[in-house]
């Protein structure tokens, strides 16, 4: 093959993935990844009561912390909820009862560990449905006013422009 029928043969290849568009199908590949996030529902936290709860941690981003739950009982992490942290406070100057008390007064929830009692928003900033192995969520919704679930959850995506998040 002659040097210009080379460069002819990759200029056509460089037009066609620049400017020819050609639709991805990967969801084709992982059936469970097609569902549209519009099609699932938000459900209630159920709280560190329930038989679903499986712990919490704080996250690699600063300032959050995430809840887990397993819905179905079927042994995998299925569903979080992601808090901000309001404040922090010492398992050495307040006892769990004072910590519960200044957040019931304050309206927020406590998380305890020692020897750090954390603070965070009542309600959750996001909601993760569908989590792998990683605990990547498949489903993310923002409440961007911390209120609860009220309907005013949108579908969290990097792929489109979101309102600033504090």
């Amino acid at each position: 093959m002659k040097a210009g029928s080379v460069r002819f043969l990759f200029g056509m290849v460089l037009i066609h993935m620049m400017w020819i568009q050609s639709p991805a199908h990967a969801q084709d590949f992982f059936p469970s990844l097609s569902q549209k996030s519009d099609e699932v529902q938000i459900p209630k936290e159920p709280g560190w009561k329930d038989p679903s709860y499986r712990g919490w941690e704080l996250l690699g981003i600063p300032g959050l912390i995430a809840t887990y739950y397993d819905l179905d009982l079927d042994g995998t992490l299925d569903y979080q909820v992601i808090r901000k942290i309001i404040r922090k406070g010492s398992s050495e100057k307040m006892t769990i009862q004072d910590a519960i008390q200044s957040a019931r007064i304050d309206n927020l929830t406590v998380y305890i560990s020692n020897p750090v009692i954390y603070f965070t928003s009542k309600y959750p900033l996001f909601y993760c449905m569908g989590m792998d192995f990683r605990r990547n969520c498949r489903h993310i919704w923002i409440d961007v006013t911390e209120d609860g679930l009220n309907g005013n959850e949108t579908l969290y995506t990097l792929s489109k422009p979101q309102i600033q998040v504090r």
